[in-house]
């Protein structure tokens, strides 16, 4: 996947409120117990998590997250096609364990964070509190990267004339200088890390 730049067209993705933005890092602290168990224990398979992430990049059309994230699918050797049913939210073929994550966390990216209860209780009635909470977490982190990510590439086009409608200067200015570095230097020299072991992906 090409390295993401701003094209020519007015941008048209949401952004943070300033407000939202901090409202939704707070609730992404209350899940960091969980994010950090499953990443220290792996009771989430990476490809698992990777598939999760990219769903929710793809509802919410963060560049930075898509292009990370396709990368480390790529990684652990998911094949092209696969990677393109989740880019079209074609989920009826995965496996039912993955399928009802997946169809949660596009849910959820769709209704701001705010999920219908019977879904809610749907999700974790099948995976269980603790699972279904460090999925949760997975989906709280990347939908707060993408909005994110949004706001810092919103900021870069109203930099070149062409401010995102109803996004506004104060919010992105914080937002884009509090991240700016970990979209713009950090997240790029993690995808040049990894390119190189291509070769060695499962296949």
């Amino acid at each position: 996947m090409n390295k993401p730049t701003l094209n020519k067209k007015d941008f048209s993705k949401r952004t943070y409120r300033l407000k939202d933005f901090l409202y939704d890092l707070i609730t992404l602290f209350s899940s960091c117990p969980y994010l950090i168990r499953a990443a220290y224990e792996k009771t989430i398979e990476p490809v698992f998590r990777e598939k999760i992430m990219v769903a929710v990049s793809n509802v919410l059309g963060c560049k930075f997250c898509s292009w990370l994230h396709t990368e480390l699918l790529l990684k652990e050797g998911v094949d092209k096609k696969e990677i393109t049913k989740i880019l079209a939210s074609e989920i009826g073929s995965f496996p039912e364990h993955e399928a009802i994550a997946l169809a949660f966390a596009i849910h959820y990216s769709e209704t701001q964070g705010r999920p219908k209860r019977e879904l809610w209780e749907k999700f974790f009635n099948y995976y269980g509190e603790d699972t279904a909470k460090s999925i949760l977490s997975y989906i709280r982190a990347i939908y707060w990267g993408n909005l994110t990510g949004n706001t810092v590439e919103a900021f870069l086009y109203r930099l070149r004339g062409r401010p995102a409608e109803g996004s506004k200067f104060l919010d992105e200015l914080v937002i884009f200088s509090l991240t700016a570095p970990y979209f713009l230097i950090i997240l790029p020299l993690i995808v040049r890390m990894i390119k190189p072991n291509f070769g060695t992906a499962k296949r």
